[in-house]
C-alpha cells in the first residue's frame, strides 16, 4: 500500500488518483489531525465488496478449496449438471 501525505495529496490529486486507478494500488493518506484516509479505484472497491459478500456464504469458501484438491478426472462437467 502506498503511503502520501494530505499535503502531498492536495498537491498531486490527480496524478495520485491516476496511479491507483491505472496500478490497482492503495493510497493510505496520512493527516496531522483527524482520521487518515484511503483512496481506492471503483473497480478495485467493487472486488473487494464481492469477496467479502462471497465470504459470508456458508460453506462456501470450504467448498470451492475441496473442489480445488479435486483431480480434473473426479470432476462434473456443465453440460451434465442438472439445473
Amino acid at each position: 500500500m502506498l503511503q502520501t501525505t494530505i499535503d502531498n495529496f492536495h498537491q498531486n490529486l490527480q496524478q495520485e488518483v491516476e496511479h491507483c486507478i491505472e496500478n490497482h494500488e492503495i493510497l493510505h493518506v496520512k493527516r496531522q489531525q483527524g482520521e487518515d484516509f484511503v483512496v481506492i479505484s471503483a473497480t478495485d472497491w467493487r472486488a473487494i465488496e464481492e469477496t467479502l459478500f462471497l465470504n459470508r456464504i456458508p460453506g462456501l469458501v470450504e467448498s470451492i478449496y475441496q473442489a480445488d484438491q479435486e483431480p480434473l478426472e473426479q470432476g462434473t462437467l456443465l453440460k451434465d449438471l442438472d439445473w
